[in-house]
């Protein structure tokens, strides 16, 4: 009975199961809505009939809609973040439904119809989703973790127990020449291997780990992520491959620009009246703006424009440091604009003329550039591509993500560049808006870390 709802509930099997009873329930939802309206619709046939001609659309455009805000994966826990998704994919699907009726001239919809039902849809898919994702966490959760490497084992084990969720079962802690490593994977479920493992030893491991069915999940460098979706060229009998090149073709970037001047017009529109009314309001506390200078493609530099959250003159004392989840230079309402992303308004003028794109790595100041680009020799590579004002490290990482991480996001962004990557972003961005990555653990720091140290096998 537990490999059969292992199986069914695994990540596998979740990806194919969910769409379709996510389906099966949004049949449901429209049934129900016309069962109870149907003494007050005056011409129920006709009604029932558009919503058969429309259905088609709506199975295309939710297993889309879905999949952009990967509801067929179990990422959410949360009844809060599940439903959130859930609301906005509904809503998507709500918007597409009414435009199609309008375009296919299927008016008999009532729009009653589509409100009950999308109410139900939202409560009954928020309801299975938070039920099939429960069942998936605690099945990973249960599963005992061996972390594998040098320097970075520790570390990754520490995040994996400040997680407190999947993975966090932490068995042991080893280097990968540790005497007993072979027996270690074999008495854990899932083994991690960190980037600093020398790649003699990782081949080794990783082969091991195939050939005994075991689950492997391993950091890349930034030099593996060069080399993903690289294309096998064949030379005489010998397979080759073939390493793309880092950045945006000539149509890629043509393409990207319309996009960007496009949204950033209706985005103008959408938030004039907000931004005007966040401008007074800063406005009488000293200056509204705040202007600073970025690193963009190229490592050109130009100046960024965003409200002020911190208080006036923030850097005149400390100089020039990173802001902090809990900096006290932020004010009250600086919180809030952060918070909602509201700050960013004024970015819209930067993408506008050009200095910026939607989506991109964010852009960082010359100083912390020139410091991390000596510490991480490939840093510089994300400027192959414009600075944006969300990518996929900011709808990925979490507030407090290291520079190193969001450096991987960021190559794998433009390695794996589309404009459906980008179109998918942008939608990602509306699921992160509201949502508060915590940074603070159950235990201390000090319990952690000592915890950590127990689970260490030292040869």
């Amino acid at each position: 009975m537990n490999r059969l709802l292992e199986n069914t509930f695994g990540y596998k099997g979740i990806r194919l199961l969910t769409p379709l009873l996510d389906l099966l329930i949004i049949h449901g939802a429209y049934m129900l809505s016309f069962y109870i309206l149907k003494e007050d619709l005056e011409n129920f046939a006709v009604n029932y009939n558009a919503y058969w001609a429309i259905l088609p659309y709506i199975v295309i455009a939710y297993l889309i809609i879905s999949h952009v805000f990967e509801l067929d994966k179990p990422k959410d826990f949360s009844i809060f973040g599940i439903g959130y998704t859930v609301s906005l994919v509904i809503v998507l699907l709500l918007a597409f439904t009414m435009a199609v009726s309008f375009f296919i001239r299927e008016f008999a919809l009532p729009r009653s119809i589509l409100l009950i039902s999308a109410a139900f849809q939202v409560l009954f898919i928020s309801i299975w989703h938070l039920l099939t994702n429960k069942i998936y966490y605690e099945s990973n959760k249960r599963k005992t973790v061996l972390v594998i490497g040098r320097e970075k084992s520790q570390p990754l084990a520490y995040k994996l127990l400040e997680s407190r969720g999947m993975w966090s079962q932490i068995k042991h802690v080893c280097a990968p020449d540790h005497p007993k490593v072979y027996d270690y994977i074999d008495e854990c479920d899932v083994t991690f291997l960190t980037e600093d493992v020398e790649e003699s030893l990782k081949q080794e491991i990783v082969f091991y780990c195939v050939e005994k069915d075991q689950i492997l999940l391993y950091q890349p460098k930034n030099t593996d992520i060069l080399q993903f979706n690289g294309n096998i060229v064949q030379i005489d009998d010998s397979p080759l491959l073939d390493v793309r090149e880092l950045g945006l073709s000539g149509s890629s970037e043509s393409l990207k620009r319309i996009l960007d001047v496009l949204l950033s017009t209706i985005a103008l529109v959408i938030f004039l009246i907000p931004g005007f009314i966040i401008y007074l309001i800063l406005k009488t506390g000293g200056s509204a703006f705040y202007m600073q200078e970025r690193m963009t493609r190229n490592n050109r530099i130009f100046k960024i424009y965003k409200f002020r959250t911190m208080v006036q003159d923030a850097e005149a004392i400390s100089g020039p440091i990173l802001a902090s989840n809990k900096d006290s230079r932020i004010t009250k309402l600086g919180r809030i604009l952060r918070a909602t992303r509201l700050d960013e308004i004024p970015q819209i003028y930067n993408i506008l003329v050009g200095d910026m794109s939607i989506v991109g790595p964010r852009p960082e100041r010359p100083v912390f550039v020139e410091q991390f680009a000596k510490e991480i020799p490939e840093y510089n590579l994300r400027h192959r591509v414009k600075a944006g004002l969300t990518g996929l490290a900011q709808v990925q990482g979490k507030y407090n993500t290291t520079v190193r991480d969001k450096l991987k996001y960021d190559l794998l962004y433009i390695n794996g560049y589309s404009f459906a990557l980008d179109l998918k972003l942008i939608m990602q961005t509306m699921n992160i808006i509201l949502r508060l990555s915590s940074t603070e653990g159950v235990k201390s720091v000090t319990e952690l870390e000592e915890e950590v140290e127990k689970l260490t096998r030292r040869q």
